[in-house]
């Protein structure tokens, strides 16, 4: 399983590299990737959404992306039997790559935030998570189905 997801991880981050770009003002909130020719640049894939974390405070997704590490987005559930067992090879994953510029943000989505709480807390999830987002992510990115890594 953890070379199955090594293997995933390596194909997104290849095709998150590779993907066209579109051109965009250089006051863009959004981060933005620096682009031959001086111009500021940014993925087409990208959407933003606004989330809130485990410690209550609102974020976007672009907190997270851009900032010179790869981010591995996570959406789950504590009720989903293969979320809870693809978190621990996360863990292991995370373990070995995170001082190597690995970021993992968890977003608890069809889920009851006490539930997700109990998760986040029996199997340890060392890295950021994000509470409650029920539908919001999964109808932005079109995820029909968990878990689900981007």
């Amino acid at each position: 399983m953890k070379k199955i997801l090594l293997c995933a991880l390596s194909v997104a981050l290849f095709v998150t590299s590779a993907s066209a770009i579109t051109t965009m003002p250089t006051d863009s909130p959004v981060p933005v990737s620096q682009k031959k020719g001086g111009k500021k640049a940014l993925a087409e894939d990208f959407k933003d959404a606004k989330l809130v974390t485990l410690q209550g405070e609102e974020v976007s997704l672009s907190d997270y992306v851009g900032k010179h590490k790869y981010v591995l987005v996570d959406f789950w559930a504590s009720w989903c039997g293969p979320c809870m067992r693809q978190a621990v090879v996360l863990k292991e994953i995370y373990a070995e790559y995170k001082d190597k510029g690995l970021e993992i943000v968890g977003v608890a989505v069809w889920d009851e935030p006490q539930n997700t709480l109990e998760a986040i807390k029996t199997k340890e999830l060392p890295w950021h998570n994000i509470l409650n987002a029920q539908t919001i992510p999964t109808d932005l990115y079109g995820i029909s189905g968990i878990p689900c890594i981007i």
